[in-house]
């Protein structure tokens, strides 16, 4: 197994950075969100209060609140930068959008306990200095009946290629990060590319 190597930067600094990823993810994300509203619909979460951790430029908030709109969604992310460009991709929509965006970190995550629903995060955890404060966060934040889907890179020989792959964890890492959380009743299943972390059922 490769070695994990940490990003020396995991927040955006500047608009046109922001504004080149947004373009570049716009059609992945589309299809990412596929799985989290499917998931959700066969939850029947209809009418609930939903959290995007890490949201960036609010891709996979805006697909959600597309597709289940009924939905209440916050994005939040530490980039005011990206933000920025959440909230002008929200003013492009066709359709109203039931979002807002707010700026804080993951692992100090500015709302009070027990009032989501649901929390979401893509491709974020790899990001994070301490996963397990993430974690916890998402404990406190999510109401006793409250759900989540996490999913990020899994470190793999691809690492090699490509930073954030190497930046991710194993496994194995994400397993006894999570058996040292608050968090209960999950599950991880792995693929090729990705560790994907779901509330038990």
């Amino acid at each position: 197994m490769i070695k994990r190597k940490a990003l020396k930067y995991g927040v955006f600094e500047d608009i046109e950075t922001v504004r080149r990823y947004d373009k570049e993810t716009r059609k992945w994300m589309r299809n990412t969100s596929k799985t989290f509203v499917s998931m959700v619909k066969k939850w029947q979460m209809n009418e609930n209060y939903v959290l995007d951790v890490g949201t960036a430029t609010g891709r996979l908030a805006i697909e959600f609140s597309k597709k289940i709109p009924t939905l209440e969604v916050i994005g939040l992310d530490l980039a005011e930068v990206a933000l920025v460009v959440a909230r002008e991709n929200v003013q492009k929509s066709e359709i109203p959008l039931n979002i807002s965006f707010k700026k804080g970190d993951a692992e100090d995550m500015p709302f009070e306990d027990s009032i989501f629903d649901l929390v979401i995060s893509n491709n974020t955890l790899h990001l994070i200095k301490n996963p397990l404060k993430m974690f916890n966060e998402v404990h406190r934040v999510l109401k006793p009946t409250g759900r989540f889907i996490i999913t990020d890179y899994k470190r793999s020989w691809l690492g090699i290629f490509w930073n954030h792959i190497r930046a991710s964890y194993s496994l194995k890492e994400i397993t006894d990060l999570l058996n040292q959380s608050n968090l209960q009743e999950w599950e991880v299943k792995e693929s090729l590319l990705s560790l994907n972390i779901y509330s038990k059922v």
